[in-house]
């Protein structure tokens, strides 16, 4: 008899969980599809051939050569996910007021206008861009460590800039401002990751092959427990004692930087970030050579 009660169980189980299991099993065959498909996606090779390799240029000494190389390779490997250029630039100079204006042929004496300049200038002139030199796919973060003038100036272009609204740029610019002070290395890291989790769009389910693995063996195990505390008093005890009402219950080197003879131009700033979407485009404008940027600043 005990035989028949342990078959009698089983059925019991596999009937009242069984809409656990068919969904179990549709979540593992979306995991198979998925998984298929980002294997599978369609490599898009660089084009632009202009650009330098180089993607760090910390003129301000503030990484060790080890953070520089750890930043290079975890650039390298986003920037193929991505399909973008991805920059960072670190330098210590006064940008600000008219000594500086005069001394590097700023055409502003406001921080924040000349840290825009400065960016976008950095961009353009050395053909950064993933698909073109020219309006290309990317980002670069340009942080001044002078004192009195630390801040950072986010530059996107091409495919980056019109994903990235007002929002987002201050998303990635609040990732480098919470580490920058203590530890710049993670802070650069932070940067990366940031503008990474913004701009992948690669499929995903909110929980991994562990959660498909592991749930219905956990099931089991909390089916088997109920059952175990009961007393088997005689042998035509019925299989719903083991489950409480009938249901189961389951718990639950900056002089480079600064341009001479930079062109005078006005910046048109068409950017909007109302509360319900995401537009794009943050702070539209466009550099001296004419190319369209967006980006935004941080002063500390």
């Amino acid at each position: 008899m005990e035989n028949d009660f342990r078959k009698e169980a089983g059925k019991q189980y596999l009937h009242y969980f069984r809409f656990w299991f068919m969904g179990i099993g549709i979540l593992a065959l979306i995991c198979i599809v998925l998984g298929i498909r980002n294997s599978r996606r369609e490599e898009v090779p660089r084009t632009n051939n202009q650009a330098p390799a180089e993607r760090v240029y910390d003129y301000a000494d503030v990484l060790t050569e080890e953070e520089e190389e750890a930043l290079r390779r975890y650039i390298d490997k986003t920037e193929k996910k991505l399909k973008i250029d991805i920059v960072l630039v670190t330098f210590s100079q006064s940008v600000e007021g008219e000594a500086a204006m005069k001394e590097y042929g700023l055409r502003s004496q406001d921080w924040e206008q000349n840290m825009q300049d400065i960016a976008d200038d950095f961009w353009d002139e050395n053909h950064y861009g993933y698909n073109q030199g020219f309006e290309g796919d990317g980002v670069l973060l340009l942080h001044n460590w002078y004192e009195g003038q630390n801040g950072e100036h986010l530059s996107t272009s091409g495919s980056v800039e019109r994903a990235f609204s007002v929002r987002e740029i201050d998303r990635v610019l609040d990732a480098v401002d919470q580490y920058y002070d203590t530890d710049p290395g993670r802070a650069y890291m932070a940067y990366v990751k940031k503008v990474e989790s913004l701009l992948d769009r690669t499929p995903a389910l909110p929980f991994s092959w562990w959660t498909v693995a592991i749930l219905p063996i956990i099931i089991a195990l909390i089916y088997a427990a109920g059952g175990s505390a009961q007393k088997k008093a005689e042998n035509t005890v019925a299989v719903n004692a083991y489950v409480a009402g009938g249901k189961p219950e389951v718990n639950e080197k900056t002089d480079a930087l600064l341009r001479k003879n930079v062109t005078a131009r006005r910046i048109e700033t068409t950017s909007s970030d109302g509360g319900g979407g995401h537009s794009g485009g943050g702070g539209h404008h466009h550099s001296s050579s004419g190319a369209s940027h967006g980006g935004g600043s941080h002063r500390h």
